[in-house]
């Protein structure tokens, strides 16, 4: 299966009328790569996808529903997208791919639908959803087809993420009271708790070469950056709140993004005072790097890393 060239920036832009001219051609082109995301442009949340070279995005996905894109397959052909249904009085949730124009719907419109994750080669997804308890993670097919339940708590588990190989799934659970990282077969069979922070944990990130986890966890009331081995041990501080570019102004991190060669994690500060800023961080010791001014968050590298990707409200909305 060939590599994706799709750069995902799962995030509303309403920054101009058409969408696009924020980005010339030129830079599009030197990304090499396509960008999926979501505007607002038409009063609805919709999907877009801009490739190098074309004059302007083009729509995806139904113009009947809010449809917010999640997930990039490994061969850049399919995209799940997150769509909202309208059922009286309230709104729910499904997951839908979308693949040469055509969609498969992959939940029924329940309360809870999200997080999906690509196996490596694209015949799979894990997500999480409350087709049977409030929150429980599921696999299906790319076709719509074997859905099976992999977790069984009622206490809750989230954020379901493929290892690069396949072999392991990690996620989130709340069996344990907090919501902690965990690991499993992919298919279920033997979940064990990564060991680590007693607080909780969120937002795990593997390594393109599934040699490294990256995580988000809270301690001393600040959401702080994490490196460890897959098996939850060896963990060091990345991110700048250990740093002394950390401020009384309380900085939180967020949006872990790891660099296709695994070098380097790119991730955004979230300050009281609402400043949002992109970093850098060479993962073997090397110096944080402030990449952006504060109005600019969710980074997304280029396929051969010489490039980020990211959202910015700097002229008033993001864009």
């Amino acid at each position: 299966m060939r590599a994706s060239h799709v750069l995902l920036l799962v995030l509303v832009a309403t920054g101009c009328a058409s969408g696009d001219s924020t980005i010339p051609e030129a830079e599009r082109s030197a990304i090499g790569a396509d960008l999926v995301y979501t505007s607002e442009r038409d009063g609805a949340r919709h999907a877009y996808r801009l490739s190098p070279g074309a004059p302007e995005a083009r729509a995806m996905g139904s113009v009947q529903f809010d449809e917010v894109p999640l997930a990039v397959s490994p061969d850049g052909e399919a995209v799940v997208v997150g769509r909202t249904v309208a059922d009286d009085d309230q709104l729910l949730e499904q997951l839908v791919v979308w693949e040469g124009g055509r969609a498969t719907v992959l939940t029924p419109a329940t309360r809870r639908a999200r997080n999906p994750s690509w196996s490596p080669d694209g015949t799979w997804l894990a997500f999480e959803a409350d087709l049977a308890s409030a929150s429980d993670l599921w696999r299906i097919g790319r076709d719509g087809s074997g859905l099976a339940r992999l977790t069984d708590n009622p206490e809750g588990n989230y954020e379901p993420v493929v290892a690069p190989d396949g072999a392991a799934i990690v996620f989130v659970s709340s069996r344990d009271m907090n919501a902690e990282a965990y690991r499993m077969a992919p298919d279920g069979a033997d979940p064990v708790r990564l060991p680590g922070s007693p607080r909780d944990e969120w937002a795990l990130r593997p390594s393109p070469d599934g040699r490294r986890l990256a995580l988000l966890t809270r301690e001393n009331g600040r959401d702080e950056l994490v490196l460890a081995r897959p098996d939850g041990l060896d963990r060091q501080w990345l991110g700048t709140t250990r740093s002394p570019i950390a401020s009384g102004d309380d900085l939180l991190e967020a949006d872990p993004s790891w660099s296709p060669d695994g070098q380097r994690l790119a991730y955004t500060t979230l300050s009281r005072s609402g400043a949002k800023q992109i970093w850098t961080v060479e993962v073997d010791g090397g110096e944080h790097r402030a990449l952006t001014d504060t109005t600019s968050w969710a980074p997304a590298w280029s396929p051969d890393g010489r490039y980020l990707a990211f959202v910015s409200d700097r002229d008033g909305s993001p864009s």
